[in-house]
């Protein structure tokens, strides 16, 4: 007798071979057979007639790795059939040191507020590594298994016992080298940049290739959130040129739809080699942002704030000398007002306005009204980029050649805000971004076998994941069952900032691991979910 049994579903394995008609059988934590017609019981049985069965999802770009201390459920990736997250991106890890120094750097970089950062120095578990954090995460749960990097930053930002804008010293250099080393003998998957941050953002190419070079021996991964700042073709080809210089396999993160040159210049690097792969966002309208936690990002991104804390950048707002530093490297500051509203404000006047707006009825500049506005002692959220904080509007549509490229997957990066307040940090469109590309690019014309193989066997390929992204006997049961015609994300307009938090649909049915975590529209608290080491998959 079987575990579980799924009954006169369309398979599609993840390899981009034609869905057939099949039964699926599990048995512990694998699938043991796939065939036409399967008559033997089970202890359990799904009727999948008229749906999909297939490999469960893996979003290489998630920030996800100490969500589950709260919960453990992650129900808007499991909602769109995500079994595997990849954590650790964008530089920030959770290694090295005790978790004080790990939350010093997350709180530095506005990864979590005042109130997170209290509630986890007294709530967490300690760790000082991978294998003790794998240890962790187990005293917890988590219905998603984890592959985690270690992050650059961060291990530059402790080694340098700061976040200094210049190159490590030699034994410096040889500390970061041997904390890297020592993680990924623990199992680690490789090791990211955040290049728009500090400290990462200080990393000359010589610098990045030193510590590519060091997870290369792994066949490992190195993934970018990119230099944007000098432009996004030209981060593009300076991230692609460090793959070639170092052979290993690079991750182009979040890779902006808006740029198909940059994609282009990826492309062609790819062609002649460089082992790189992308993922986007598939749609998004911007951050939503609490006035603490836009503190915390003027801080983080810059130069000379870094280290003053938030109490640095509330005494720079009181003078024009600190305005002039928070207009020079902060990221609110830059791109159109009329796209920056306020939203749940604790003045009315003011809400569901944009900053040009109210900068006009003030009569003074758009500048100086978004700096009066984060100086004043008023509560409410930001909404950055937004189309318009009351009316519908559409992402930037992937053009032709972004569809086409055959290295292009999801990467959700959905935003980490406080478990405990969800209008502290969010955006109301990456909860679905699975379900949104797979609609999207159906749309264009994409078989459905070729989105899935996109987000199964191509990126377990990629980082070397085993057995998991493929429907076969013998592979880990990883298994989504989706309703295709009605596996969507609400559009903008069934949308509002005032409900953060909406999940996908159509996805009915989720094993991790061989267990059920979700069953027609229920989520289970499971926690099948295991934190995933290479180092003990054969390399």
């Amino acid at each position: 007798m079987y575990n579980f049994l799924i009954k006169n579903g369309l398979v599609v394995d993840g390899t981009g071979a034609p869905a057939v008609k099949a039964d699926v059988a599990v048995q512990g934590d694998r699938v043991v057979r796939i065939a036409p017609n399967i008559t033997e019981d089970a202890a359990q049985i799904y009727d999948a007639a008229g749906k999909y069965v297939i490999p469960g999802l893996i979003d290489p770009h998630v920030h996800e790795e100490w969500y589950c201390f709260d919960d453990g459920t992650y129900e808007s990736y499991i909602s769109q059939g995500v079994t595997t997250l990849i954590n650790g991106n964008c530089s920030h890890s959770i290694v090295p040191g005790h978790k004080k120094e790990i939350l010093d750097y997350y709180l530095g970089n506005g990864l979590v507020g005042l109130r997170q950062y209290k509630r986890y120095l007294e709530k967490w578990p300690d760790w000082n590594d991978f294998a003790s954090y794998c240890d962790a995460v187990a005293t917890v749960g988590t219905n998603c298994n984890f592959v985690t990097l270690l992050g650059h930053g961060s291990i530059r930002q402790y080694v340098m016992h700061g976040a200094y804008n210049r190159a490590p010293d030699e034994l410096e250099q040889i500390q970061i080298e041997n904390i890297i080393r020592h993680n990924m003998d623990q199992g680690a998957w490789g090791i990211s940049f955040g290049l728009d941050y500090v400290p990462s953002r200080y990393a000359s190419m010589d610098e990045l290739c030193n510590v590519v070079r060091q997870i290369k021996r792994y066949d490992a991964v190195a993934a970018a959130h990119q230099r944007n700042y000098i432009g996004i073709p030209a981060a593009t080809a300076e991230f692609c040129e460090v793959g070639r210089r170092t052979g290993a396999k690079i991750q182009i993160s979040h890779l902006a739809s808006s740029c198909p040159e940059a994609y282009d210049i990826a492309l062609k690097a790819i062609q002649e080699g460089v082992r790189a792969h992308i993922d986007v966002i598939p749609s998004s309208v911007g951050h939503c942002t609490g006035k603490e936690r836009m503190l915390l990002f003027t801080m983080a991104l810059s130069d000379e704030l870094f280290s003053q804390g938030i109490e640095g950048v509330k005494r720079a707002l009181k003078t024009p000398e600190g305005r002039a530093l928070i207009k020079k490297d902060n990221y609110t500051m830059a791109g159109p007002k009329d796209k920056i509203y306020i939203v749940r404000s604790e003045d009315p006047h003011l809400e569901n306005r944009s900053v040009r707006d109210i900068a006009q009825e003030r009569g003074i500049d758009e500048d100086e009204c978004m700096l009066d506005l984060m100086a004043d002692d008023l509560n409410y959220v930001f909404w950055l980029n937004a189309p318009a904080a009351h009316v519908p509007s559409n992402f930037i549509d992937h053009c032709d050649s972004i569809v086409a490229n055959p290295y292009v997957s999801v990467g959700s990066d959905t935003i980490m805000g406080d478990p405990e307040d969800p209008y502290d940090w969010y955006e109301i469109r990456r909860r679905g971004g699975f379900a949104i590309f797979a609609q999207m690019y159906l749309s264009k014309g994409v078989p459905y076998e070729e989105i899935v193989r996109r987000n199964t066997s191509m990126v377990a390929d990629h980082f070397g994941i085993y057995k998991r992204g493929r429907l076969a006997e013998g592979s880990y049961a990883d298994i989504a069952v989706i309703d295709l015609p009605n596996y969507r994300y609400p559009e903008m307009d069934q949308m509002h900032y005032q409900t953060p938090r909406m999940n996908a649909t159509g996805c009915d049915l989720v094993l991790c691991n061989g267990q059920v975590e979700a069953m027609d529209g229920k989520i289970f608290q499971t926690y099948a979910g295991r934190v995933l080491k290479k180092n003990e998959q054969g390399f």
